[in-house]
């Protein structure tokens, strides 16, 4: 008969100690980096996109970026003049909240400062997020043709469009609104301005400070 599964005991000693174990990589690794590179950046990110997050990654593949473990960073830091790794690091610990990373580097402030400063890149907005601007979709044919095909009129329906097939295009009846600005966008928002190549994203990055041994500088 076989085994079931269901009744199969898990050590929580095993599981605690596994998780400890894991922290306490992530936390090797950062201060492993600390002690590789010359500089740490602390930046800010909004609108985060893995795709183009990639890119960045490619360009610095000399450097190091952590981000999505403020605690376990701040434990690697030190909180507190007693417990920092290095010098000052506990400043850097005190500006880990919310969207943040590290960038570490030994290339040149400059290098940094260009490639970062006004780090902006448009993108499609998700479902959720806050419209910049007000997009509304007129009565007539809808356009460009080639992101309004026929055949997609029932998921365009389904939408919430009132469309029909007019001369082998479709056609608009009533006015429809795809989003506001300062509202939240709808599921089926997000889904129409990926149609409309309507980018109200921007994914963002801003540098916040710099560290060395020479100390921290704001920017």
């Amino acid at each position: 008969m076989p085994r079931s599964r269901r009744n199969k005991q898990v050590s929580l000693t095993k599981t605690q100690s596994k998780g400890r174990d894991l922290k306490g990589e992530v936390i090797e690794k950062i201060r492993s980096a600390i002690d590789e590179y010359n500089n740490i950046y602390v930046f800010s990110y909004e609108n985060m996109r893995s795709s183009k997050f990639k890119d960045a990654r490619i360009e610095w593949r000399d450097s190091r970026f952590f981000l999505g473990k403020n605690k376990l960073t701040m434990v690697a830091l030190g909180r507190t003049p007693e417990d920092e790794y290095r010098d000052g690091l506990h400043k850097v610990s005190k500006l880990l909240s919310g969207n943040v990373g590290l960038l570490m580097t030994s290339r040149p402030k400059e290098d940094v400062e260009r490639y970062f400063r006004g780090f902006s890149v448009p993108d499609f907005a998700r479902a959720g997020a806050r419209a910049t601007r007000t997009v509304i979709l007129h009565p007539g044919k809808l356009e460009p043709e080639s992101a309004f095909p026929t055949y997609a009129m029932g998921e365009l329906r389904r939408l919430g469009l009132v469309v029909e097939v007019k001369d082998s295009r479709l056609e608009l009846m009533e006015e429809f609104v795809v989003c506001k600005e300062g509202q939240l966008i709808s599921p089926e928002g997000a889904r129409l301005l990926v149609r409309l190549d309507e980018k109200l994203a921007d994914f963002q990055i801003q540098l916040m400070c710099h560290w060395s041994e020479e100390g921290l500088v704001d920017f």
